[in-house]
């Protein structure tokens, strides 16, 4: 396994009650530290926690706290519960009684509240690396700590990534991609891209597995570092490996004090171990501070002066030098840099290194999206002839017989004309009814049937209301100059036959939509399974390293907007294409199977396209990210 030995000395378990005991290790209440100040919160606090799966318990009772930079160890063998309660501190899984505490935060309630910014506070170096494969080992360090704070600068960024894999000793393997790399190289990208980002606490799941001596050696250094810099460190292993200063020993959940370190002060305010107090007074509760008998290890314990009693000593605070912090506009800077890198580029390079699974959404897309611009383009067609025939339903056309006199015809004015029900009466010769028949489809053949001219003269008559239309036709049928046999052109069916063709039409065509729809959605569905199975994997480990909402949908808005965009493009060009090719070599038909479909319909049909390419590439973008979260 290549770990490094224990340190020498002792560890040895309190043998106080079992009360005391949790007192001792989970800070059921409060005590005072050694040098009479009372003691700081403590990093990690877990009291009477209980997890189980099942019927399983695979933690029970568990009380311990962990001090802010303290080194801590978790001993035990396979399956006593050591991943489980890292686990838990992480808030990867909820206890399922008891009280867990990180940074003063309860994970036993409102457990999903916040985890984000838990997790960009607490690293985890897990025992499988969890490296994202399409990442090479610089840029899985730099995504930890875009993720972490994206107003940091880019180049503070790549700077600090590459201090980490030089800590390492991996900085001449940084372009290497997972694959390429051993599993001792891979365990280290890991602990380089936890310690990268300077967490308040680090947690390590058998950080020296697959590390050789050496290399155990330089990691140990490393975690024993990060505890003396301030960050608290938790580390899982089946032996006690490291120089902690107190070992909790699973399944038995017991914490041992190792002999051989001065441990930090805990939650409680107790030290153990052999080092020099801090204050004057006892370090263990029991009268001893190193179970020698003495509070120094050579004489009793120096009894405070009766005035330092009365009146005690306050500690004052150490002034540490502020980091400087960036100006506003800076931090706004970098934060739009790393938002775009996190978000168009990481998108991008997803779609593109997918662009095989998105292949087929994008055709079906595309034919979806031509079928409902056709369908549009002919719905546009019926609509103005729908909307020509109502406003022609209020004229009626009376025809004049053909040996009408001119005065006849004049009087058949004049009484239509002084009709309060007409607003106009207009007088049409035979060659405008030709000219205005040749321009209506279906009848701009009807002159060559016959050598004359088929369309008598006649009075086309307004009426004011569409109701009365039926009242003036029946008042002129017996008028000498108008024609007996086809006296008006008032047929009281044509409007709802052409209303009810429409509603036909218009369900029939609903019904293609819904269908090819229904096939899509199938088709969308197949693919988006594919694209979420490969990128699972990548959620799981964003979100595990405290992503935020934004930085984990963002790459997926933009694969949605990239493949809609395609498809809608691809749409739009065969409709204006097919639109282009209908006016250059078949004007006539075109005319006549849409007619009123002008290039300004045709150019908004084509924008909607492109418009709905882009609303359902998103849609099926989300729908692959809900499959690769859950």
């Amino acid at each position: 396994m290549g770990s490094r030995p224990a340190t020498t000395g002792r560890a040895r378990a309190s043998k106080k009650p079992a009360k005391a005991q949790a007192q001792t290790n989970g800070a059921i209440r409060h005590r005072p530290g050694t040098n009479g100040e009372p003691a700081a919160q403590p990093a990690i606090k877990l009291v009477d926690v209980t997890k189980s799966f099942g019927r399983s318990a695979v933690l029970k009772g568990v009380n311990v706290s962990v001090a802010q930079g303290e080194l801590f160890e978790v001993t035990g063998p396979s399956g006593s519960g050591k991943t489980t309660l890292l686990r838990l501190v992480h808030g990867q899984l909820r206890p399922n009684a008891g009280e867990l505490w990180v940074g003063g935060r309860g994970l036993h309630r409102w457990w999903r509240r916040g985890l984000g910014k838990l997790r960009r506070d607490v690293a985890f170096i897990f025992q499988e690396q969890r490296l994202l494969p399409r990442l090479n080992a610089f840029e899985n360090v730099v995504l930890a700590l875009q993720v972490r704070d994206p107003q940091v600068p880019n180049r503070e960024i790549k700077r600090r990534a590459m201090e980490a894999l030089e800590s390492v000793k991996l900085a001449h393997r940084r372009r290497a991609y997972p694959h390429q790399l051993s599993a001792g190289e891979r365990q280290r990208v890991a602990i380089a891209r936890a310690l990268a980002a300077k967490p308040s606490v680090l947690l390590a799941d058998e950080p020296l597995s697959s590390l050789d001596d050496d290399n155990a050696a330089m990691v140990t250094h490393l975690l024993e570092a990060a505890a003396a810099n301030g960050t608290t460190v938790i580390i899982a292993s089946h032996r006690h490996t490291f120089p902690a200063s107190r070992i909790l020993r699973l399944p038995s959940a017991k914490v041992m004090t190792n002999g051989s370190r001065k441990a930090a002060v805990n939650g409680n305010g107790y030290g153990a171990g052999k080092g020099p107090l801090n204050g004057n007074v006892h370090a263990n509760g029991n009268g001893h501070a190193n179970g020698n008998g003495h509070a120094n290890g050579n004489g009793a314990a120096t009894r405070p002066s009766l005035w330092r009693l009365l009146i005690p000593a306050r500690e004052r605070p150490h002034k540490t030098q502020s980091v400087p912090r960036l100006p506003l506009w800076r931090r706004a800077l970098a934060f739009g840099a790393n938002g775009h890198r996190l978000v168009v580029l990481n998108g991008l390079r997803s779609w593109s290194r997918d662009a095989r699974l998105h292949m087929p959404v994008i055709g079906t897309i595309a034919l979806l999206l031509m079928l409902c611009g056709t369908l549009a383009l002919a719905g546009i067609a019926v609509e103005r002839v729908v909307a020509d025939q109502a406003s022609q339903a209020s004229i009626v056309r009376v025809y004049i017989a053909p040996g009408a006199t001119t005065d006849a015809i004049s009087a058949l004015k004049a009484k239509l004309a002084g009709d309060s029900r007409v607003a106009s009466v207009t007088y049409v010769t035979p060659e405008q009814a030709l000219a205005e028949a040749s321009k209506r489809p279906g009848l701009d053949n009807l002159s060559s049937l016959s050598s004359t001219n088929p369309f008598p003269a006649s009075l086309d008559v307004k009426v004011r209301l569409v109701t009365q239309v039926a009242a003036v036709a029946t008042s002129v049928k017996a008028d000498p100059a108008v024609d007996p046999s086809y006296p008006t052109s008032y047929d009281p069916d044509t409007y709802s036959r052409l209303r009810h063709f429409a509603l036909v039409a218009g369900g029939i065509a609903g019904g293609i939509v819904l269908l090819f729809a229904v096939i899509a959605y199938a088709v969308i569905a197949n693919s988006m399974r594919g694209i979420a199975a490969s990128r699972r994997q990548e959620v799981a480990v964003t979100r595990l390293l405290g992503a935020r909402g934004w930085m984990l949908r963002g790459p997926f808005v933009v694969e949605g907007l990239m493949t809609g965009a395609l498809a809608g493009a691809l749409a739009a060009a065969i409709i204006a294409g097919a639109y282009l090719l209908a006016l250059r070599f078949g004007s006539a038909v075109y005319l006549q199977v849409l007619p009123g479909v002008d290039a300004t319909a045709v150019q908004y049909v084509v924008a909607a396209i492109i418009t709905a390419g882009l609303v359902l590439g998103t849609g099926t973008a989300l729908l692959g990210f809900r499959r690769a979260r859950a």
